[in-house]
């Protein structure tokens, strides 16, 4: 998924003034390679919904079956030009034993 400034995975190039700082502040939060939990806030259509990372709202792309409320973990591939997450699996819940 690629979140620009304007918090759209498919916004392209043209930045408001006052989205800038949010985008900024959120890259000198974070690392290439790093993971981040975000919660499902708000879905807004097919597939996208805003979700609260370390308390930015970025607009995401998601896998259909998220709930609101639910937390989601992203591995942050890149920052620049566009901030891309990509979300990671969920780990099984409970123990996974095999005999």
């Amino acid at each position: 998924m690629r979140v620009n400034a304007r918090g759209s995975s498919f916004a392209k190039d043209q930045k408001p003034d006052r989205e800038q700082p949010r985008a900024e502040r959120f890259r000198k939060a974070h690392r290439a390679g790093q993971k981040v939990r975000g919660t499902v806030v708000e879905w807004r259509g097919q597939g996208l919904a805003w979700v609260e990372i370390d308390g930015y709202g970025l607009l995401a792309q998601l896998s259909p079956d998220c709930a609101l409320g639910r937390e989601r973990t992203f591995l942050v591939v890149s920052l620049s030009p566009n901030i891309e997450l990509k979300e990671l699996p969920d780990k099984p819940e409970g123990l996974n034993l095999v005999i």
